[in-house]
């Protein structure tokens, strides 16, 4: 009865250990992995200010900037008739990222833009500064634009569309 004992207290670790190491890949495979010099912000507030929009929109995974402070705002373009959302990031060093959707095209001048490929099947609009970065795009009726100002170091182009591609549904 003693070495039966035994075979179950230790049929019972195994199946312990095996179930708390699934439990952790399992976790660990359910995030989503932000890619390095990436920050995660508060998606979460982000969410719940656009829940009254008349407009539904897709949101970045990450952000360029470690977010300090973030700030929504709903408006209306009067002059496109239009309803459109800024979220708006600042880091210690006063960096300031705004995501600003629109509902409709933002009918901004491509000429002064450079055409860039944000997938196979997407293209967008990007224009340099040495004051600004300006990324531009439009999906599925909605005008997705974000602006990156720096205190000091600029983004790259390449950052901003890596961003560009992570956006998805919530």
């Amino acid at each position: 009865m003693n070495l039966w004992r035994q075979a179950s207290m230790k049929f019972f670790q195994q199946v312990m250990t095996a179930s708390i190491i699934i439990l952790v890949l399992a976790g660990c495979n359910g995030q989503s992995a932000i890619p390095e010099g990436f920050y995660s912000y508060d998606k979460d507030e982000v969410e719940k200010a656009m829940e009254n929009l008349e407009f539904t929109a897709e949101l970045p995974s990450y952000v360029p900037i470690a977010a300090e402070i973030l700030v929504t705002d709903r408006f209306y373009l009067e002059e496109l008739d239009n309803e459109a959302f800024d979220i708006t990031m600042f880091t210690k060093a006063n960096d300031i990222f705004t995501i600003q959707l629109i509902n409709g095209e933002d009918y901004q001048e491509e000429s002064d833009f450079k055409t860039i490929s944000i997938s196979d099947s997407m293209e967008g609009y990007y224009q340099d500064h040495p004051y600004s970065q300006t990324l531009y795009w439009e999906k599925e009726g909605i005008t997705y634009q974000m602006i990156y100002r720096p205190s000091e170091e600029s983004l790259s182009e390449e950052e901003l569309v890596q961003v560009a591609k992570s956006f998805q549904s919530s």
